[in-house]
């Protein structure tokens, strides 16, 4: 059992099997019970994150487009560009609190003033009961200025507002010791004290044709966030019982240890 109240700000990335779970459009079909808990979390006086998937996904939904088409660069950053209104429509009718869009590229986290203005606004969306929903820039962004995946970019977001605690949901129950989808006795690894070499062995990558990331990118962002100091779970966001879970302070999918000491790293 970890103990879940002394977690003050929480950043939750959600991917695209979640929110586009035909592939196109949105759907809240898996989106319920994470709000739920997001409200759980905001009634005990926590800080909630969401990073969030899905404008291209959202974008071909509203279209003739379909991610199975070989779409040029330019389409799918119209798709992201058409999408990303619908995506925030999407988030704003689960909850009560304002919903506030924060779009992002690689160059604004690695300058260090527009880092330092990104911080700035996620801090001041939070202190008025806002909730930040935060997405890579997919419509003017290019090779030299992506990220690349919301798991990635959601760690970067953590360590950049302080936050204690990382939710990576998607539609795998955790890391396995082996592949769960080629072998029958595959074990879950309920907690992992530090992230090896061994463990990106046994990750592999997606074969979601609309994510861009699998859990190889799932233990970068695991790794990434657990050397700055923060707790990171990987859970079945499709699974309402991981929710459930998390609210009776129930372990649940696989938690990455911090490896920092959270007094001095908050200090």
């Amino acid at each position: 059992m970890q103990d879940f109240c002394h977690f003050q700000k929480v950043v939750i990335k959600v991917g695209s099997a979640l929110i586009a779970p035909e592939g196109r459009g949105s759907s809240v079909r898996y989106l319920l019970s994470l709000a739920d808990f997001v409200h759980h979390c905001l009634q005990q006086g926590k800080d909630v994150v969401i990073v969030s998937s899905g404008s291209v996904a959202a974008g071909s939904g509203l279209t003739n487009h379909h991610l199975a088409q070989k779409l040029s660069i330019p389409q799918k950053q119209a798709l992201a560009s058409i999408g990303q209104t619908h995506l925030m429509q999407h988030w704003q009718k689960l909850f009560d609190n304002h919903c506030a869009q924060i779009l992002l590229t690689r160059s604004d986290l690695e300058s260090l003033q527009r880092r330092a203005n990104a911080k700035n606004t996620i801090n001041t969306l939070l202190s008025m009961q806002a909730i930040p929903i935060i997405n890579e820039n997919d419509s003017v962004v290019v090779d030299e200025l992506v990220v690349g995946d919301n798991d990635n970019l959601a760690a970067q977001v953590a360590e950049m507002c302080n936050a204690d605690l990382l939710i990576i949901c998607s539609d795998v129950e955790g890391l396995f010791d082996k592949n769960p989808k080629t072998h029958d006795k595959a074990q879950l690894i309920p907690l992992v004290e530090k992230i090896e070499d061994s463990h990106f062995a046994i990750a592999g990558a997606t074969d979601n044709p609309i994510a861009t990331g699998g859990m190889q990118t799932k233990l970068q962002a695991a790794k990434f966030a657990s050397d700055a100091g923060i707790d990171t779970l990987i859970v079945n966001g499709r699974n309402v019982e991981t929710f459930e879970r998390l609210k009776r302070n129930q372990t649940t999918g696989t938690w990455f240890k911090s490896q920092i000491n959270k007094e001095s790293h908050n200090g």
